[in-house]
């Protein structure tokens, strides 16, 4: 009877060695195909907010709550526009791939109202006052007579005032999204001297510096006032 031949050490040792060199060749591209899908969600995110924010903007010209008061957080932004029919998910506000924002304000519920449109549903955990347990901040109070392709008005949280995103932001120091209010989303790896001035004479590193004196940034935690 013929004896079965097993693999030598060697032969096992090539096959691993083998093995181990694809692997190499194919994790990069894994990697890169789940950044560039972590990616295209948040910023299918920002321009859903985009395009109710401007559809809001043009129909009732500025930001106030449903009970006639001024707009002090992002959670009052989304109830808002959630019980005018423009955008009622709350993974918009706290994207999958936000670690930081998952971690203190995860979304429990897919709706921000009920079915009814009007009653608040408890989609989100109770550290929603944090500022960082929101994916994005949102400027309002924008007047009419900024350049639209040039002033921002949404982007992704962890922007510094130098211009780079921090460790700490939804993609870390890699970059964010930035909405502008033509409606254009675009990807920044840093803004620095890459935003123009609100009053058009020349680029700026600071977000707020490209927007006039009197808007208001709405974060998780409350509102910041734009000065100059």
């Amino acid at each position: 009877m013929k004896k079965e031949r097993g693999f030598t050490l060697i032969e096992l040792i090539v096959v691993i060695s083998i093995i181990g060199v694809l692997m190499g060749l194919i994790l990069p591209s894994i990697s890169g195909v789940i950044e560039r899908s972590k990616k295209s969600a948040a910023r299918n995110c920002v321009k859903k907010i985009v395009d109710a924010y401007l559809m809001y903007r043009e129909d009732k010209g500025g930001f106030v709550k449903t009970d006639g008061g001024s707009m002090g957080n992002i959670k009052d932004f989304a109830l808002t526009l959630a019980r005018e029919g423009l955008l009622n998910d709350p993974n918009c506000y706290v994207f999958a791939s936000d670690a930081k924002a998952q971690s203190i304000n995860k979304v429990k519920k897919n709706t921000i109202v009920h079915g009814d449109g009007i009653t608040e549903v408890d989609c989100w955990g109770n550290s929603s006052g944090l500022d960082d347990s929101f994916s994005v901040l949102i400027a309002i109070d924008v007047p009419d007579s900024c350049q639209p392709n040039t002033t921002p008005i949404i982007w992704t949280r962890g922007l510094g005032e130098g211009g780079a995103w921090s460790d700490n932001s939804v993609f870390g120091k890699k970059g964010g999204f930035i909405a502008f209010l033509d409606g254009q989303v675009k990807w920044f790896d840093n803004v620095t001297n890459k935003l123009m001035k609100y009053d058009m004479t020349g680029t700026v590193s600071k977000i707020m510096d490209a927007l006039p004196a009197g808007c208001r940034i709405l974060k998780g935690g409350g509102y910041e006032n734009v000065s100059h």
